[in-house]
């Protein structure tokens, strides 16, 4: 047996059984056991489970504290008007050659018409 292992098909097979093993141990089915929100460590599957539904109902149930504002003031549009030269510069600083947005109108179009270009942009902004 061992002198069938030292020739190269008995090597194959050692690499083989050594591969195998290795990929046993990372396989994350293995680990049966998981501790609940007491701290004890539960190893039956059906335990397991209600211990993931119990902790998960927990965490999505949780009722979070909330500051109620009496006074306030009411939100009459944008926040920020945005200027002609933000526009300028983030055009400007946009690459050639990328994907098209939601206007499906690449940038290169845009910086190709120049003032005009910025115009039109900061008007559809200023919609928004």
């Amino acid at each position: 047996m061992y002198e069938e292992l030292e020739t190269p098909e008995g090597e194959r097979k050692i690499h083989g059984i050594a591969k195998s093993r290795d990929k046993n141990t990372k396989n994350c089915f293995h680990i049966k056991q998981v501790k609940d929100g007491n701290g004890a460590v539960l190893c039956n599957e059906d335990k397991i489970k209600k211990g993931w539904k119990e902790h998960y109902e927990h965490l999505l149930n949780e009722e979070n504290h909330r500051k109620y504002l009496e006074d306030g003031f009411q939100n009459l549009g944008t926040a920020h008007t945005i200027s002609r030269k933000k526009v300028k510069k983030a055009l400007k600083k946009m690459k050639n050659g990328k994907a098209i947005g939601p206007d499906r109108i690449p940038e290169e179009v845009w910086k190709g018409l120049g003032e005009e270009g910025i115009d039109m942009l900061w008007d559809l902004a200023k919609k928004i």
